[in-house]
């Protein structure tokens, strides 16, 4: 007698030491409060999948390089380990997307979730931490980025485009008894469920609705601009402001010049009129008086570089107006590109405690943020032990970082090329003034081995990161700093996981 074939239950066809059963266990660990508040609790409309089924899909096919929505929608059908975690349904592209767009602020706030998980690990030590950046592309294209008159040509062009389109399809709405959309007050997604029709008269509307999606793209980063303004622009107003408040220091020694100078010259007059004859010969007129010449000089120069700067501003700002929060970058062996400088601050064993985005190539203003991000994360995860020594190369160096209070209790930066401060290459350390005491602090023999593991601790974590997630954002805007957060939260995951793997 032949047995019956009855269905077999996924979860019977995977070991005791799968991936899934981890993720798993890891995700009921978490407080998800933050997005079943995003739901509504009146029961009303579709049931959704439940956040924590939707966070361990998400992050289980993340940590086994599946990162599109498109990838994750096609696991729940040929992954055992995805079909598990959903109960043999099938959440969709939409779904996925859905989900990372409506709980952007929620998947932030698990990393510092895992820094919690993890300290009771003992996986975070923050007596000594690195930090550094790096390019990665983003999903945009260089042709992309415009400058600002540019831009607002465009946008002039795409709004005569749209009050065209907006009349053609209202005269063929008009013929067939369509009705007007709402494209404008509601964002880019206005409208989109559509007319009913078919031919001319769903054709003009799809058109017109492409044309307001683009319109919205269009003045999204143009308020994105205003907002955001370049490090170039950044720097010329603190470079005008600096220049300005030169001429108000000058302006007040020739004050205090001719003070002086009239002081002399009335007491000089008083003497005279007293029938005293005073030695000497007869002074000159006091704008003619020697340190009020040297006062009335400066105060010209440092007029004529005040006015200088200001006729001077920097070129137009420029935005990439299919991601306005990557901009065109030097990469590190394929030339310039449309990229991310993100950044990064982690523990010894490569455990991320901060993690985000900087919008210039330069790295010199990104430390203070990073740092402060960093005591957030911590603070957050109720880990009071303050950072000890934070690491950084040479990128970082600047006056304002050497001279700012950091959230650390010891700041090493290199002044020169690592490999020469260090020691691993020879060749001579040429050191500004200005940085003297930050060359002296390395030059310390404890500091001086502290900072020689700076590229053991944050090095490698950048090459885990490309090993597994790639080097491009997919995902743009705002929600390409959401996908950075899911690269470290899957990250410190992983880390947790093979932490408790080991054994005892």
């Amino acid at each position: 007698m032949q047995p019956a074939l009855l269905p077999v239950d996924s979860r019977d066809l995977l070991p005791a030491g799968h991936l899934v059963w981890d993720i798993l266990a890891l995700t009921e660990e978490f407080d998800l409060s933050g997005f079943e508040a995003a739901y509504r609790a009146d029961g009303r409309g579709r049931p959704p999948f439940h956040p924590r089924v939707m966070l361990a899909l998400v992050l289980y096919c993340r940590a086994k390089r599946l990162v599109s929505s498109r990838e994750i929608a096609a696991a729940c059908y040929d992954d055992l380990g995805a079909r598990v975690i959903t109960g043999g349904r099938y959440p969709d592209r939409s779904t996925v997307d859905r989900f990372l767009n409506t709980h952007t602020a929620a998947l932030r706030g698990l990393l510092p979730q895992t820094l919690r998980l993890g300290h009771a690990e003992g996986l975070v030590d923050v007596s000594v931490v690195a930090g550094d950046g790096t390019k990665v592309l983003a999903n945009a294209a260089m042709g992309a980025t415009v400058d600002e008159a540019d831009l607002r040509a465009q946008i002039d062009v795409l709004r005569q485009q749209v009050d065209a389109a907006q009349t053609a399809w209202a005269d063929r709405a008009g013929h067939t008894g369509g009705a007007q959309p709402a494209l404008f007050d509601d964002g880019p997604g206005a409208g989109a469920a559509g007319p009913a029709g078919t031919g001319s008269h769903t054709t003009a509307w799809r058109r017109l609705l492409t044309m307001t999606r683009t319109l919205h793209e269009r003045q999204a980063a143009l308020a994105w601009l205003h907002t955001h303004p370049t490090t170039t622009t950044t720097e010329w107003s603190q470079r005008l402001q600096h220049d300005r408040d030169r001429v108000t220091r000058c302006t007040q020694r020739l004050d205090t010049a001719r003070g002086k100078a009239q002081t002399t010259q009335l007491k000089r007059d008083q003497a005279a009129a007293r029938g005293r004859k005073l030695p000497g010969s007869i002074p000159a007129s006091i704008d003619e008086h020697a340190h009020v010449r040297q006062a009335l000089k400066a105060v010209a120069t440092a007029t004529a570089r005040a006015e200088a700067t200001a006729a001077n501003p920097p070129a137009a700002g420029r935005v990439n107006t299919t991601d306005p929060t990557s901009r065109i970058m030097p990469g590190k062996h394929d030339g310039f590109g449309q990229r991310h400088n993100i950044q990064a601050l982690a523990v010894r064993n490569q455990f991320i405690i901060a993690i985000g985005t900087h919008d210039s190539p330069n790295d010199k203003q990104a430390l203070t943020t990073l740092l402060h991000q960093a005591r957030t994360n911590l603070d957050t995860a109720g880990i009071t032990t303050p950072i000890g020594t934070a690491l950084f190369d040479n990128g970082y160096a600047s006056d304002t970082n050497f001279t700012t209070d950091h959230p650390v209790d010891l700041l090493l930066v290199a002044t020169g090329k690592e490999a020469h401060q260090t020691g691993r290459q020879p060749g001579p350390t040429t050191t500004p003034t200005a940085w003297q005491t930050m060359a002296d602090r390395l030059a310390e023999p404890d500091n001086h081995t502290l900072y020689k593991q700076r590229a053991a601790i944050i090095e490698p974590l950048f090459a885990q990161l490309f090993a597994r997630f790639g080097r491009t954002l997919h995902r743009r805007g705002d929600a390409a700093i959401t996908e950075l957060h899911l690269w470290a939260i899957t990250h410190n995951l992983l880390k947790i996981i093979r932490h408790r793997q080991r054994p005892d």
